[in-house]
């Protein structure tokens, strides 16, 4: 901590960039990369027949796909500059700008509706899904909220301290039902929730929140095509041609593959079986080119990445960057959760619903939101390696130079203002401010 006041005390050293070399989490990095990696091959290979049937080109999802990684790649290069403590008091004022496009994206004009869905802005031929960006949000707020009022939230015996973090929830919750989307409803509420119980929320309190929860969600679920595809989920073989459709061909998929796949391109069910291949079933095809061996290196992939992040936050709490933390842990839930919940879908053990898988399913909201997450873990990394050990001998020495020749620089200007000759007034001028001659 010594090190981080001395750092915010000290212009020139407040602005020093360290070499990345000693704050990047390598292995961290690693799993990025190769998820990435897999995952645009996945992809492209899923969405190549819908593309070339749909738009006249194989490579319509990859190009796509591939502007939005890379623009992804710049924002969270550029983020990762950026000091995590920028943004614990700037959540605040995020969310309200979050909560009003998501209110704008429900207006028909405004809003992009794809099947009866409003939930992306169209701009220029590219689209921006709203729910994605204000599942980062949420994170980010309720970080900054439990930093401030974790204290309250685990002594106060009122429910008071909730209220305000509940009620967001909610607004945000109704919101994404009206789009509709379910699938991140359920994903930032499950990510609140576990925050909340990180922050010091009473085991009871989120025991009766989570039965509330259940209660409210119980006939939402039941009501309209989101009933029969419950009831479907049931018993899927009876319901193969109707509401169960993709159920029935991602299990039909995933039981093709076997244990080694059918090999790249070699899936059957993406040429027109299973529909949203590329996307809310991508990881039935995975596994059915890339069999329980493709399936296992996926998973440990992700729990890799998640696992990653809980370590990133709970050092981050030894280091004392509480807000840090938090964001870490919210982060690892949600890419946890919203991980699970696609695959078990495609296993069918859960209920259909609109969920992408991070970094593998086509989608280049998620794409970017999910490099933006990643990027934030790679700064709570950076600024917890320097809140508990400091900068190294060569980073200090950097340091110095960089001070010396801020100290030249202003002893130069300094002389060069001293040089300067002095303009002598003329009689009017003295006349005016009184100044005898």
């Amino acid at each position: 901590m010594a090190v981080m006041q001395l750092i915010s005390r000290c212009n020139p050293i407040a602005d020093f960039q360290p070499s990345w070399e000693r704050y990047v989490d390598r292995s961290l990095l690693i799993a990025l990369f190769v998820l990435v990696g897999l995952g645009f091959v996945i992809m492209v290979s899923a969405s190549v027949a819908v593309a070339e049937k749909t738009y006249g080109t194989p490579y319509y999802f990859l190009k796509k796909q591939l502007v939005f990684l890379l623009v992804g790649v710049v924002v969270a290069f550029g983020l990762y500059h950026i000091r995590i403590f920028f943004w614990q008091n700037l959540g605040v004022k995020l969310l309200p700008i979050i909560i009003l496009m998501l209110v704008l994206v429900l207006i028909p004009g405004i809003g992009k509706e794809v099947k009866g869905s409003y939930r992306w802005f169209s701009m220029g031929g590219f689209s921006l899904q709203v729910s994605e960006l204000a599942k980062l949000s949420m994170i980010v707020y309720m970080s900054g909220y439990l930093a401030r009022h974790g204290k309250k939230l685990s002594q106060s015996s009122s429910w008071a301290p909730l209220l305000i973090p509940l009620a967001i929830l909610a607004l945000v919750d109704v919101l994404l039902l009206l789009e509709p989307d379910f699938g991140s409803t359920v994903v930032i509420t499950a990510t609140v929730v576990a925050l909340l119980f990180l922050g010091g929320v009473k085991l009871s309190r989120i025991a009766i929140l989570a039965i509330a929860v259940i209660a409210i969600a119980i006939p939402l679920v039941m009501m309209g095509y989101r009933g029969a595809r419950i009831l479907a989920y049931l018993d899927p073989w009876a319901n193969a041609s109707g509401k169960a459709y993709q159920t029935v061909h991602a299990l039909m998929g995933v039981g093709d593959g076997g244990w080694f796949g059918a090999g790249l391109g070699g899936s059957v069910q993406k040429l027109f079986y299973l529909p949203e291949a590329h996307n809310d079933f991508v990881f039935a095809v995975l596994a059915e080119e890339f069999g329980f061996v493709g399936i296992v290196f996926t998973l440990l992939l992700f729990a890799w990445i998640v696992q990653r992040a809980f370590i990133i936050g709970f050092n981050a709490d030894k280091a004392k960057l509480h807000f840090a933390a938090y964001i870490a842990y919210g982060i690892g839930f949600w890419i946890g959760f919203q991980s699970l919940f696609h695959i078990g879908v495609n296993l069918a053990l859960l209920p259909p619903k609109g969920l992408t898988l991070p970094l593998i399913s086509y989608g280049g909201s998620s794409v970017l939101v999910t490099m933006m997450a990643m990027a934030f873990l790679m700064r709570i990394h950076r600024d917890t390696q320097i809140a508990l050990f400091g900068f190294s001998p060569r980073e200090l020495e950097k340091q110095k130079k960089r001070r010396i020749n801020i100290k030249k620089a202003k002893t130069k200007k300094r002389a060069v203002i001293k040089k300067r000759p002095v303009k002598k007034r003329s009689a009017v001028t003295r006349k005016r401010k009184g100044v005898k001659k």
